[in-house]
């Protein structure tokens, strides 16, 4: 496993920051998906982000949930997968994405959900670039089974640009 857990805070912290040497600027945006730059404290850092189309069951909050792919250039990282769900996710249990016939289960801690295995971690990168959506299936702290449907129009043309730099 990567960066993925103690790199994941930096990702919120940079959306949320109000730390005047640290700036988040839209890089460009590819249809559903938006390519953002990070610079300053924690660390330099791209990423991209969409947020759920479709949520269910009703009430499931998939306002406050958040797909990621990051890029940490100085730590050699490319392309991470994260999503960020906001709020506490089943311990023990895995987030599923489903794209197509193709299906990536996750791991999770708090809020949040990463890929455990590089290669999966590919896969599930091409399988984005090949698909038009993909469904995420997740259980909350609760036991609520929930549905969150993410759009995947333009995300290829957003991953090709993240891997060639987003400065």
């Amino acid at each position: 496993m990567r960066l993925p857990i103690a790199l994941a805070g930096a990702i919120a912290l940079c959306l949320t920051s109000t730390l005047a040497t640290a700036q988040t600027t839209v890089v460009n945006s590819f249809k559903d998906w938006t390519l953002y730059s990070h610079s300053g404290d924690p660390a330099d850092i791209c990423f991209l982000t969409s947020q759920p189309k479709e949520a269910t069951p009703a009430g499931a909050r998939g306002d406050r949930s958040f797909f990621y792919v990051s890029s940490w250039p100085k730590d050699g990282v490319k392309a991470e997968v994260s999503i960020k769900i906001g709020r506490p996710l089943k311990e023990g249990t895995p987030v599923v994405v489903q794209i197509g016939n193709n299906q990536f289960q996750l791991f999770t801690k708090g809020d949040k959900a990463f890929v455990s295995d590089p290669t999966e971690e590919l896969k599930l990168l091409d399988a984005m670039k090949r698909g038009s959506f993909m469904v995420i299936k997740l259980t909350t702290q609760d036991g609520q089974a929930a549905t969150e449907t993410y759009s995947l129009i333009g995300v290829t043309k957003a991953i090709n640009t993240l891997a060639q730099g987003c400065s």
